[in-house]
């Protein structure tokens, strides 16, 4: 059972990151059991051709056992709202040898380390596979989620955006046991059945991150106080969608492409009414027919309905773009 133990002060001290390891850690599980998530399949297929499984020997073997637990030296507690991967990677670097020595006890009790982590740990010792640890995942970041990273990075803001703006109406409390079905929320205690047992008290509170690779939450407690929540994102479905059959490039005239290309921002009807000085019943046909395009995504905020231009829309304006400059 894991037991996060969650009163009034540290609900308090809760908030929400993006952290590039956490998302690392939850695609590199995916990919060496690609039975947890199905939904990845085809991205379980098209990324591992690009791993070199000898480069990250290491970072493979602590994520290879079949045990519910992976080290969490592997995903230290992000110090801010998104971390970059340099900041996250030094996290992992400096990480105190009896930490990484108890994480490794707790992934292989009673049973011998996997050679390629007992190699390093007899060259170097514990610091010695944090700093190797460090510099794998390095590599690994960059054959399976660098290129991919800003539009994954997209859906998970939008996710805390959303849970955002909902605890500011309802309060983090209901936001905690909104997070999955499998988490129990009492008011005092977060819970969820696991194969192993962790009782974590968070200093000042937990960290909530959103991932598209989770199917269930996960816990990583790196440090004592450290607690890393990961849940699955809202919206990640989008990610794992097949592409959709295209029947040809929608037809944009001026104002059109005008609205888009100022929807890199959510923006609200009226707002964009004042903007490009139109009536709100222009700008809201407008944006219906680029909803039904796919090319404009709506989101309720308050009383307001925000826009905010597709993936597939800042494909077509960048194409467009050099299109008109050749």
């Amino acid at each position: 059972m894991l037991t996060v133990r969650v009163g009034p002060e540290r609900l308090a001290g809760s908030r929400f990151a993006l952290s590039r390891l956490a998302e690392l850690s939850c695609a590199l599980e995916v990919l060496t059991h690609p039975a947890r998530a199905p939904f990845a399949a085809r991205w379980v297929a098209s990324t591992r051709p690009r791993v070199d499984r000898d480069a990250v020997s290491l970072v493979h073997a602590l994520v290879e056992p079949e045990s519910a637990y992976v080290p969490d030296f592997l995903v230290p507690l992000p110090a801010e709202y998104e971390p970059t991967l340099d900041a996250e990677l030094e996290a992992v670097a400096t990480t105190p040898p009896g930490t990484v020595r108890d994480h490794l006890e707790r992934a292989f009790p009673g049973s011998p380390l996997p050679p390629a982590v007992a190699a390093v740990l007899d060259r170097g010792g514990e610091r010695a596979v944090a700093e190797s640890a460090a510099e794998q995942l390095r590599h690994c970041w960059h054959a399976t989620l660098a290129d991919s990273w800003p539009a994954l990075r997209r859906v998970l803001d939008e996710d805390v955006r959303h849970r955002a703006a909902n605890a500011a109406r309802v309060g983090l409390a209901r936001i905690l046991g909104d997070l999955h079905p499998t988490l129990r929320w009492d008011g005092a205690v977060l819970t969820k059945e696991s194969a192993y047992d962790l009782v974590a008290e968070p200093v000042p509170g937990p960290v909530l991150t959103p991932s598209v690779f989770l199917p269930w939450p996960a816990v990583w407690n790196g440090a004592p106080g450290d607690v890393l929540l990961g849940y699955p994102a809202r919206g990640r479905g989008a990610v794992w969608a097949s592409p959709g059959r295209v029947l040809g490039a929608p037809k944009l005239s001026a104002r059109r492409v005008a609205l888009l290309a100022d929807l890199d921002t959510p923006r609200s009807t009226s707002e964009l009414a004042t903007r490009h000085h139109l009536s709100p019943a222009t700008v809201s046909y407008h944006l219906t027919r680029l909803d039904a395009d796919g090319l404009v995504t709506r989101r309720q905020d308050g009383h307001s309905v925000l826009y905010t231009a597709t993936d597939g829309a800042r494909t077509l304006l960048t194409a467009m773009t050099h299109a008109a400059r050749h």
